[in-house]
């Protein structure tokens, strides 16, 4: 019994223990929690302050320029969007104008400022640019750039004149370039005096200008730039000339009868024309080495065919140089690219063989088909016009040409007479002359060793016919007044010795 007893006292001794310690620890479990939840609202306020510190530094630099930007070298932290603008369009649009390069060609230098080509900066976009550099960035992102100071070099982004880069280009070309010069020939007697051509060195002028713009939007002081050179070879060469050794055809007209004026207009574009070397493929065009045809140019006031009436108008005479010229063109086998024939027939050629210029609608244009030059001889004495064309004889493979005209109908002109009450009876005045009216068709024949190998129809060409009118006087003449009684003779007066002549 005594033994039970103890047990049950040994047993009530050790679950009250137990209890003392279960509850010990439920007090530490609590006075724990307790202490956390205080740390982690201390914890959330000080993130809570560090959030709105951030938030405030950032909203600081909103309308600032993020550390460590820079153009040409000038820090730009911290500025605002109108004090970056003022820099740019004054220190650093200064700095930007004494900007030069060097370019380089052979042996000489050419300097070029900057300042000369009118340099303007967009400040104000270009300043917007860079007060949002880095504000596309998260927050984390822009607290970096704002504290770490990360460096960042803003490219200086302006226009400039490109009339002023090309002429400046073609200053240098004026002083580097040796042009290359063409060999001249000139007929000499029975044969040709030939000058040596010259081959030049020029500037690649579009190559420089396309060099200059890639450069100068990243020039850096002290920069150099190599221009190159390329050889200028002559159009006409003093070999190809010299393969001119005969006549390949040779034209005649007259024009004796002409007035002073046209004569002298015949003879100046003869002139003007004479000498004229066409090189192979190439296209003659008679109004571009006329030129403008003017008073001040040397023409002369002459019968023109206007409308249905020949009138006074400057350079008349030109059609007969051109239309000589034509035949000459034809019977050397040129290619005949624009010809036109005149309204009414003239007097110089048949019809069908004329060909009428007036610049710059109405053209003779003709090509050199021949492998090796020709050469336009022309001129005229006041009394015939000869064209002729000379080249390569071989060229002609030996065939020679001949040009003629068939007129396939003549259209008669009828002549009027209109009553003219200014005018006496038994005058007459030709208001209008008439001209007869043609149409016709012109061959070319290809002849080789004396025989028609070809015959082709060149053109087929039509003239009008124009009415003559004239004015017949019906006023009646007045009658003829009575003659005066013959005055008796005065009687002589005596001769003074002194005045009287000798013998």
């Amino acid at each position: 019994m005594k033994k039970k007893l103890i047990i049950a006292i040994i047993l009530v001794l050790t679950l009250s223990g137990a209890g003392t310690v279960a509850y010990r620890s439920y007090a530490l479990e609590k006075e724990w929690e307790k202490q956390e939840a205080i740390h982690v609202s201390a914890v959330e306020t000080a993130r809570k302050m560090e959030e709105a510190q951030n938030k405030k530094v950032i909203a600081e630099w909103q309308e600032k320029v993020y550390p460590g930007v820079s153009v040409m070298g000038e820090d730009l932290s911290g500025m605002t969007l109108p004090e970056v603008k003022n820099l740019l369009e004054t220190k650093i649009l200064e700095a930007v104008k004494t900007n030069a390069l060097t370019v380089v060609v052979k042996d000489r230098e050419f300097t070029l400022n900057l300042g000369d080509l009118d340099p303007v900066l967009d400040a104000q976009s270009l300043a917007e640019n860079i007060v949002s550099i880095g504000k596309n960035l998260d927050e984390a992102e822009k607290l970096q750039r704002i504290y770490t100071k990360t460096l960042e070099e803003v490219e200086v982004q302006y226009t400039y004149s490109e009339e002023k880069l090309i002429a400046y280009v073609k200053s240098i070309a004026s002083e580097i370039n040796v042009n290359a010069k063409n060999a001249t020939i000139k007929k000499s007697g029975d044969g040709f005096t030939v000058t040596e051509h010259q081959t030049g060195m020029v500037l690649e002028e579009e190559k420089l200008v396309a060099s200059l713009k890639e450069v100068l939007p990243k020039l850096e002081p002290g920069a150099k730039l190599e221009a190159s050179l390329v050889i200028d070879e002559p159009k006409v060469t003093s070999d190809a000339l010299k393969m001119i050794d005969g006549r390949l055809s040779t034209f005649t007209t007259n024009y004796s009868t002409s007035a002073a004026g046209r004569k002298h207009n015949v003879g100046f574009a003869a002139s003007l024309i004479n000498g004229t070397v066409l090189m192979p493929g190439e296209t003659f065009s008679y109004n571009a080495e006329i030129g403008p045809v003017t008073l001040r140019a040397g023409f002369k006031n002459a019968g023109v065919i206007i409308g249905d009436k020949i009138e006074d108008g400057v350079g008349g005479g030109l059609c007969q140089v051109s239309s000589t010229l034509y035949q000459a063109a034809l019977h050397s086998n040129m290619g005949i690219e624009q010809r036109r024939n005149h309204s009414m027939a003239v007097a110089y050629l048949k019809p069908g063989m004329d060909a009428v210029v007036y610049g710059p609608y109405l053209d003779l244009k003709f090509k050199n088909n021949y492998p090796n030059p020709v050469y336009i001889q022309a001129y005229g004495d006041n009394n015939n016009l000869s064209v002729s064309i000379y080249g390569h004889q071989a060229d002609l493979g030996g065939y020679s040409y001949k040009v003629f005209s068939e007129t396939t109908s003549v259209l008669q002109p009828t002549i009027k007479k209109v009553e003219d009450n200014t005018l006496f009876v038994g005058e007459e005045v030709v208001e209008k002359k008439p001209v007869t009216g043609y149409t016709s068709k012109t061959y070319r024949q290809t002849i080789k060793d004396g025989k028609v190998v070809k015959t082709e129809v060149i053109s087929q060409d039509s003239y009008k016919k124009v009415d003559g009118v004239i004015r017949v006087g019906t006023k009646a003449k007045p009658a003829a007044p009575e003659a005066p009684a013959p005055e008796a003779p005065a009687p002589e007066a005596p001769t003074d010795p002194a005045t009287a002549p000798n013998g």
